[in-house]
Parts: structure tokens; C-alpha cells; sequence
């Protein structure tokens, strides 16, 4: 019974994430400026690779790294490893608590790779 629910929960957010005219990935955000152009009808796309932090002055950066053009998946200390920070109980918990998560995740990441990238879907690279 709750494996039935779980497929049912996955299938209304995969639906409901598919029908969002947009969907990005924070990490690949220096690759969504065709979409973000296209789509939103953004002409400066220049936000998608700057860093940007709340309280900039408080919390100055000097370790060259506030401009990439990878997106936040370049940026060396955005990674951390939850089981140095985390007790293994609490480790184990979050990982099963957040397991569904994981996987809309990596179907949001499928989604702006295939937006990105089919040409059926409005993308493509032109060759």
C-alpha cells in the first residue's frame, strides 16, 4: 500500500513538474541562458553566472571565485559532504526521509537537459 502512494505522490510531481514552461537546475545555470532568453524573454542573461549572496559585505569573498561560468557546480566550497557533518543515525534518516526528493531532482535535471537540448522541445544546438 504505501509503495502504491509513493508512485502515486512521484507521478503527480513529475506530471505537475512537466508542466512548467521553464524548469532549471541551479547547478547549470551558466547553460539555461537559451532557455531563460526564449522563455522569459530575458535579454541580459548575465545574473546566471554571477554569485550572488545575501549580505555580500558581511561575508566578503576573496577567493576568486564570484564570477564562474559553469554555474554552482564549478564552485569548489558550494560541496560539502553531509557525513562529516552528520551523525550516522541522523545521516540514515535524512537519506530515506529525502529519497523522493533525490529523484524529482534528478527528473527536474533530466527535464532542463532535455529542454536544452531537443529541438522538438524549442532547444537544440545549431549546428
Amino acid at each position: 500500500e504505501h509503495s502504491k502512494q509513493r508512485r502515486e505522490m512521484m507521478a503527480t510531481a513529475i506530471d505537475t513538474l512537466s508542466k512548467f514552461h521553464i524548469v532549471l537546475s541551479m547547478e547549470w545555470l551558466a547553460y539555461a541562458a537559451p532557455q531563460v532568453k526564449s522563455i522569459l524573454g530575458f535579454n541580459d542573461v548575465s545574473a546566471l553566472t554571477t554569485r550572488v549572496r545575501p549580505h555580500i559585505t558581511q561575508a566578503k569573498r576573496d577567493d576568486g571565485q564570484e564570477h564562474n561560468s559553469l554555474g554552482s557546480a564549478s564552485i569548489k566550497k558550494a560541496s560539502w559532504d553531509p557525513k562529516e557533518y552528520l551523525d550516522a543515525a541522523q545521516y540514515k534518516k535524512m537519506s530515506e526521509d529525502l529519497a523522493l526528493d533525490e529523484i524529482l531532482t534528478e527528473v527536474a535535471r533530466r527535464m532542463f537537459l532535455e529542454r536544452l537540448v531537443c529541438e522538438d522541445l524549442g532547444g537544440g544546438v545549431p549546428i
